[in-house]
């Protein structure tokens, strides 16, 4: 028996010497603890004497009701237990200020009050505050009697929810100074925005997906690095905007999805643009300044240019586009292929490395038609495209309908395209026809002999 216990002592002290994490102080321990789920964090309590109060001492607070969602509940009572779950921590909400504090769960009229209360307590001591819901239809307000954070480094506030502000800051006080991270998914019918931006003196990343939005001018904060802007409207009604100002010189990325109409839009020059994706939406009003926000963006390196804003550029009167000295990768997306604005575009991106296209249109919608087999609007170009005889090594094809525009297209890059290394081509044909347009192109000759085809 005393051998046994001994072999048991030893397993055991072997084991304590494997377990290098426990060892860890404190701090480090718990800084690892604020990267999990609370849930998570409060389950390693059971590892060991060690782990059983460590979680308490984490300074953030990771709460979602994933888990309560199970078949033996209705959804009813799986709310109910979310907001008992909650009650539970909320003597963490009191004592020392917070790194982070994450709640996402569904909200109706039952125990919203007490989920507001949470945030307005939180906001003012927490340095990332995250908060996401899941409503029931209705859009439920959240009402700020107080807006103010000096801590606050990043804001997230997502779902169906109508920011109401009782605060109104002086044009000089800052509501928030340390702010860099503002993401916001809501209904902004109540709240001056541009207000709200010009108090966050510090803020570099803006993510704004609005719901509804309807302000006459519209500015961005000049610190930005990083700008997402989305419109988003409940009707069909067209909205039109008199201003939308990016005057952002320290701006890297940049993506506009805008459905309304800006009468003008001011912009400036973007020296370190690293990446750009426009989603303009073709009104009068914004086909006008379009090519003057291409100008502004020549220095991007990776562009794509979606659906909408190609018609944009397609009606414009006057097409005057920059060189973009500094583009690697170009994404163009078609309604239908336009051969020669692709071919104006190679011309006007010399180090062109890889080239993207899709064709939004269905094949099975206007394969069959005449339209698709006797339009040919390919003019050979009367030069080479500079990229496509020095840089251009990839070119992929998504949505490939193998119109004689495309089919010549395909076959000018084939032919002069000295470091092309793979060309590849996406089609909803049947496999036959896959194999016809395979055969047909892989007679052509190519102007790389590295160049692999590729016909899916």
């Amino acid at each position: 028996m005393g051998k046994r216990r001994k072999q048991r002592q030893r397993k055991r002290k072997a084991a304590v010497d494997r377990d290098v994490i426990s060892r860890l102080p404190d701090e480090i321990l718990c800084n690892i603890l604020s990267f999990l789920p609370t849930r998570t964090s409060v389950a390693t309590s059971v590892l060991s004497r060690r782990w059983r109060y460590l979680w308490k001492k984490v300074q953030a607070l990771d709460l979602n009701d994933d888990f309560f969602y199970t078949p033996e509940l209705s959804r009813n009572e799986a709310q109910e237990r979310f907001l008992i779950f909650l009650k539970k921590f909320e003597p963490l909400l009191l004592p020392l200020p917070m790194r982070k504090f994450c709640l996402s769960c569904p909200v109706g009229q039952f125990g919203y009050t007490d989920l507001i209360g949470w945030i307005e307590h939180v906001i003012g001591r927490v340095s990332e505050l995250y908060f996401s819901v899941r409503t029931d239809g209705q859009t439920y307000e959240l009402y700020f009697r107080n807006l103010h954070s000096t801590s606050l480094v990043s804001l997230v506030l997502d779902g169906n929810i109508m920011l109401v502000v009782d605060f109104v800051p002086t044009p000089s006080e800052s509501i928030f100074p340390s702010l860099k991270n503002l993401e916001l998914h809501v209904t902004f019918n109540y709240v001056d925005l541009d207000l709200l931006l010009s108090g966050c003196p510090a803020l570099e990343t803006l993510r704004l997906t609005l719901i509804d939005f309807r302000l006459e001018a519209f500015h961005m904060p000049p610190s930005l690095k990083s700008l997402t802007f989305e419109e988003q409207y409940s009707d069909s009604e067209d909205v039109t905007l008199e201003l939308l100002e990016v005057n952002t010189p320290s701006l890297e990325y940049l993506r506009l999805t805008l459905r309304g109409c800006y009468a003008e839009i001011l912009v400036c020059d973007y020296p370190n643009i690293k990446r750009a994706s426009l989603d303009i939406s073709r009104k009068s009003g914004n086909i006008a300044w379009v090519p003057k926000l291409l100008r502004a963006l020549c220095k991007t390196k990776f562009f794509w240019l979606q659906v909408s804003t190609i018609e944009c550029l397609i009606c414009a009167p006057v097409l005057d586009l920059p060189n973009f000295c500094n583009l690697i990768q170009l994404q163009l997306d078609f309604h239908i292929f336009q051969s020669s604005l692709l071919i104006d575009l190679l011309h006007s991106c010399p180090k062109l490395q890889a080239l993207k296209i899709y064709i939004s249109q269905f094949v099975d919608s206007i394969s069959s038609g005449s339209y698709l087999k006797s339009r040919n609007g390919w003019t050979q170009p009367l030069s080479i495209p500079h990229c496509i005889v020095s840089h251009l090594n990839t070119v992929e094809h998504r949505g490939y309908l193998n119109s004689p525009e495309e089919h010549e297209f395909t076959a000018y890059i084939l032919q002069r395209g000295l470091v092309l290394k793979t060309m590849t081509i996406h089609t909803k044909y049947s496999l036959e026809s896959k194999s016809e347009i395979y055969e047909a192109l892989s007679e052509i000759q190519r102007g790389s002999s590295m160049c692999r085809l590729e016909v899916n």
